[in-house]
C-alpha cells in the first residue's frame, strides 16, 4: 500500500470521499502483464471523454473525481501511516498516483474554464504519457535492469511536457475561480482530487497566484464545513504536519528551509501566523478588524513569505490562521446582525466579501452569511471536537442562588467579597513587579545586548550595502539593489572583505540581509555562503 493511499484510507475514514479514483493494488498488478494492456485504458480514460451523470444539479466534474454527499461522521479512529512494502512498490505505485493526479488535474481545469471562463477546453493529448506508463509497469519487476531506467526516463519526460502544459493553462486561472469551482461542484469534489491539486500547486514553479492556490487547496483537504458554515481541522497539529510530510515526499516535493540557520526564520513566521489567529480571535467587531487593515497585513504578509509558505510547519499554521478567520467573519457578522439589519449591514460591508475571501481559504459571501443561523458557541476557530457529540444538548438554566444574610455582611457597597480579594491581590503583585522592575532598571544595563551603528570607510564595501551594526560577535548590514546584479564569486569576495574588517574589530561573523529582513549572505572564519532567495 503507497503512503498516497494510506492518507486517502484516512479521509475516507474521515467520510470525505468514496472509491472512485485510487487505483487499487490488484488492478496494478495487473496492468504491469502484457496480455492485459486493456486495463490500463479502463483505468485512466480519455480527458476529453467525460461520463454522462445522471443529477437534478448540473454536473460540473466526471464522476472519476467526484464524491457523493457525505453521509453523518464516523468516529476518529485514524489508522497509522504505512510504508510501501518494497521498493518495486514504491515506484509502481508512485508512477501510477502521479499519471492519476495529472489527470485528475486536467479534468479540475477544464471544469473551470467550462463552467467559470466560458471557453472550450483544449486537453492535453495524454495517450503517449499513457503509453509510457503501460511500458514501465511491465518493466518494473527489476529495478536495476537498463529497461526499467529507459522506461523511467521516457514516463519522467512525458508527464513534465503533461505537466508544463497544464501550468500554462492554469495561468490563466484565478485563485477566486479555482476557489468556486471546488466549493461549487455537485457531486461533492472528491479528496482525491484536492490531493492531486495540492501536488500540482507544490511542484510547480513558484508564483503568488499558485501559492494563493496551494494555501486554498490545502486548507479545504484539511478542514471540514460543520452545518452552520463553520470550519475545523480534521487533524491535530502534529498529525496535520506528519501526514503534510507524507505527502511531500509522495510527490517528491524539493524539501525547502531544512538549513539549521533557516529554524529561526522558520519560528518567526509561524509566531506571526499564530498573531494573526489570536488578533481576530480576539477581535470584538469587525469595524475593529478593517480599522486595523487585518485582511490585508495578512494577504500582504503570506506573499512576503514566499516560498517559506510550503514548509509543513508553516502550512498547517496557516490552514488554522485561515479557519479562524472565517469563523470568526461569521460570528462577527451574526453579532452585526443582532445590532443591526441585514440590509444595512450589507449596505456597510458591500466590498468586504472578497477582501475576507482571499485570506481565508474559503468563499464567503455576505448575504449568505447574514442568512446563516449560528449559536452561540458555534465559531470554535478550527479546533478539533473529536469528541463532542453530534447534537449538542440544550444547556439548563444556571440555578439561581437566593442571597442570605450570612453574604451581606461581605458585600460591602454591593461588591462582590471575591472581587475585592482578587483586586487586594493584583495590587499587591503590581506594587512587587514595580520595585522589581526598579531595582532592574537601576542595575548597569550589562544583560541588554544591541546593534550599534558602524562605520564603513571602504568604498568598494559601501557600494553594496548599507545600516552597517554590530553586536556582541555579529555584523549585520542591508544589501543593495546593486548587490544582487553580482555574480556569486564576486558576492562572495565582497563577503571575504566584510569578514576581513569585521575580525579587525574583534568581531567573528558577518550577516548580510535584504530589505525583508531576510539572510542573503553570511560569513564566518571558515565559512563563506551565499544564500539565494
Amino acid at each position: 500500500m503507497s503512503v498516497f493511499e494510506d492518507l486517502i484510507d484516512e479521509l475516507k475514514n474521515e467520510n470525505l470521499l468514496e472509491d472512485t479514483v485510487v487505483v487499487n493494488t490488484n488492478r496494478a498488478d495487473a496492468a504491469a502483464r502484457p496480455d492485459e494492456a486493456v486495463v490500463l485504458q479502463r483505468e485512466l480514460p480519455e480527458s476529453s471523454v467525460e461520463p454522462k451523470i445522471e443529477s437534478s444539479v448540473k454536473p460540473t466534474m466526471p464522476m472519476e473525481v467526484l464524491d457523493a454527499v457525505s453521509p453523518e461522521p464516523l468516529d476518529l479512529d485514524l489508522p497509522q501511516i504505512e510504508r510501501p512494502a518494497n521498493e518495486r512498490e514504491f515506484y509502481r505505485k508512485r508512477a501510477m498516483d502521479e499519471v492519476s493526479s495529472l489527470q485528475m488535474v486536467e479534468h479540475v481545469l477544464s471544469g473551470v474554464e467550462r463552467e467559470h471562463m466560458k471557453t472550450v477546453p483544449v486537453p492535453f493529448d495524454d495517450l503517449n504519457a499513457k503509453k509510457a506508463l503501460h511500458r514501465f509497469m511491465q518493466v518494473s519487476g527489476d529495478l536495476k535492469s537498463p529497461e526499467h531506467a529507459e522506461a523511467e526516463f521516457i514516463l519522467r519526460q512525458e508527464t513534465e511536457a503533461w505537466s508544463y502544459a497544464l501550468f500554462e493553462r492554469d495561468q490563466k486561472i484565478s485563485v477566486a475561480n479555482i476557489r468556486r469551482f471546488c466549493e461549487e461542484s455537485r457531486p461533492v469534489l472528491s479528496s482525491q482530487a484536492l490531493i492531486a491539486l495540492a501536488r500540482f500547486y507544490r511542484n510547480s514553479p513558484y508564483s503568488e497566484d499558485i501559492r494563493g492556490k496551494f494555501d486554498y487547496v490545502m486548507t479545504r483537504l484539511f478542514s471540514r464545513e460543520t452545518e452552520e458554515g463553520l470550519r475545523r481541522l480534521l487533524f491535530q497539529y502534529a498529525d496535520m504536519i506528519g501526514h503534510i510530510n507524507t505527502l511531500y515526499a509522495n510527490w517528491s516535493s524539493i524539501a525547502l528551509y531544512t538549513h539549521e540557520d533557516d529554524q529561526i526564520e522558520v519560528s518567526l513566521t509561524i509566531t506571526r501566523f499564530d498573531e494573526f489567529r489570536i488578533e481576530i480571535e480576539n477581535a470584538e467587531s469587525f469595524d475593529e478588524l478593517l480599522e486595523s487593515d487585518f485582511f490585508s497585513r495578512v494577504r500582504s504578509y503570506k506573499e512576503e513569505s514566499a516560498e517559506m509558505f510550503y514548509v509543513p510547519e508553516v502550512v498547517a499554521r496557516a490552514i488554522r490562521c485561515n479557519l479562524a478567520i472565517g469563523n470568526r467573519f461569521i460570528d462577527l457578522m451574526g453579532k452585526e446582525r443582532a445590532r443591526s439589519t441585514t440590509e444595512k449591514i450589507s449596505e456597510k460591508y458591500e466590498d468586504v466579501d472578497q477582501l475576507v475571501s482571499n485570506v481565508a481559504g474559503k468563499t464567503l459571501v455576505l448575504s449568505e452569511v447574514l442568512a446563516m443561523e449560528i449559536g452561540e458557541a458555534g465559531a470554535d476557530e478550527g479546533d478539533i471536537q473529536a469528541d463532542a457529540p453530534p447534537t449538542a444538548a440544550k444547556a439548563a438554566p444556571p440555578r439561581v442562588r437566593r442571597k442570605t444574610d450570612d453574604d451581606s455582611r461581605f458585600d460591602f457597597f454591593g461588591i462582590n467579597k471575591w472581587l475585592m480579594i482578587v483586586g487586594a491581590i493584583c495590587l499587591l503583585l503590581s506594587a512587587g513587579v514595580y520595585m522589581w522592575g526598579e531595582k532592574i532598571a537601576a542595575g548597569d544595563g550589562s544583560n541588554l545586548v544591541t546593534a550599534k551603528p558602524m562605520a564603513i570607510d571602504d568604498p568598494d564595501i559601501k557600494m553594496y550595502v548599507r545600516s552597517p551594526r554590530t553586536s556582541e560577535e555579529t555584523l549585520y548590514a542591508v544589501a543593495e539593489p546593486a548587490f544582487d546584479s553580482l555574480d556569486d564569486d564576486k558576492k562572495k569576495e565582497l563577503l571575504a572583505k566584510m569578514q576581513k574588517l569585521a575580525a579587525s574589530k574583534n568581531l567573528k561573523k558577518v550577516s548580510l540581509l535584504n530589505s525583508k529582513g531576510r539572510t542573503v549572505g553570511f560569513a564566518s572564519q571558515n565559512r563563506l555562503e551565499i544564500i539565494s532567495q
